[in-house]
């Protein structure tokens, strides 16, 4: 068995060893997704390795770059991602031999830190592996249809999110510098679009006041209810306020539109959303348990990331996809 870089050639024999390995009852996998996630990323293409045996592929191992910014600098990291290995294969210690020699050969390129969201079963292992538990991203939830929520009558959506045109011209007016005090994803007119225009997994919506903010939304269906999701919640300009009650007025319009019971936001979101009439927003540590390994960033400004300050994940940075 060897280890080589993945070549474009390889996307389908890939696909096919996600789908065998890891099935689709979560996420659809397909090259169209592959070829958005690794390849159009505005951040950068994704660095892949594959294991190979008897010429056929039998593990993979992709990390997606991503750029934070503070203070108008930017800082190179990476999202661990896609790994899987064939059902044969399994057992044999290949996931950490793909995952350190990537995370080798990535440390040579200037990426200062690399994070995920693993979950339970594969925790242990990239705690192994010297990742650092930062723990679980906060939330900020309302629920603003009790009864539905509890009693299962609000499972579904009332409707697909509508297709909008995305406002190529609000975007350019998003500041670049929403969080002085840590790091947050550098947004850009490109960024935006790719990571929620061209998804192909998932229809976004947004709405704004056209002058103060803009919010990005996605509509999640649950068993029992349904999630008004805000993804991105972004003042415009280089002011941090936004007009309050306007957007107040059209987010609940919004929740209204798709029949949603709960509404949830990142609790690290460098804007405050505030409770209002009927929907009273309360702290709740139930979001995915962030972690993160250093890749060559000083430690003094890796510890920094541990700090409730250090860095500003939305909900969409977060997202599985």
């Amino acid at each position: 068995m060897q280890l080589r870089k993945a070549k474009p050639t390889d996307q389908e024999a890939i696909v096919a060893l996600l789908k065998c390995s890891l099935g689709e009852t979560l996420l659809p996998k397909s090259v169209k997704l592959w070829q958005w996630k690794h390849v159009d990323n505005p951040f950068g293409k994704s660095p892949v390795l594959v294991a190979e045996s008897g010429g056929e592929i039998v593990g993979v191992r992709a990390f997606m770059p991503w750029r934070f910014a503070r203070e108008g600098q930017s800082v190179k990291a990476l999202r661990a991602v896609d790994t899987a290995i064939h059902p044969s294969f399994q057992g044999k210690g290949i996931f950490k031999k793909l995952t350190l020699e990537l995370l080798h050969e990535c440390m040579e390129d200037d990426f200062q830190f690399i994070f995920n969201t693993p979950n339970p079963q594969s925790l242990p292992g990239y705690l192994k592996m010297g990742w650092q538990k930062r723990g679980r991203l906060p939330l900020r939830l309302a629920v603003v249809r009790p009864l539905e929520m509890f009693l299962g009558k609000g499972r579904s959506p009332k409707q697909e999110v509508a297709l909008q045109e995305w406002p190529k011209d609000v975007f350019n007016t998003v500041s670049e510098n929403l969080a002085p005090e840590g790091l947050m994803t550098a947004l850009s007119d490109e960024y935006l679009l790719w990571r929620y225009a061209q998804n192909p997994l998932f229809r976004y919506g947004w709405f704004s006041d056209g002058e103060s903010y803009l919010c990005i939304f996605r509509v999640k269906a649950h068993q029992r209810f349904s999630e008004f999701r805000i993804c991105e919640l972004l003042p415009l300009g280089n002011e941090m306020a936004y007009n309050i009650p306007e957007f107040n007025k059209q987010l609940k319009k919004q929740v209204g539109q798709y029949g949603a019971s709960l509404i949830s936001i990142s609790g690290e979101s460098k804007v405050p959303l505030q409770s209002f009439g009927m929907y009273r927003f309360f702290k709740a540590p139930k979001g995915p348990m962030v972690t993160l390994r250093n890749l060559g960033r000083e430690q003094q400004a890796i510890e920094r990331l541990f700090d409730p300050t250090g860095l500003a994940f939305s909900l969409g940075d977060l997202e599985l996809f």
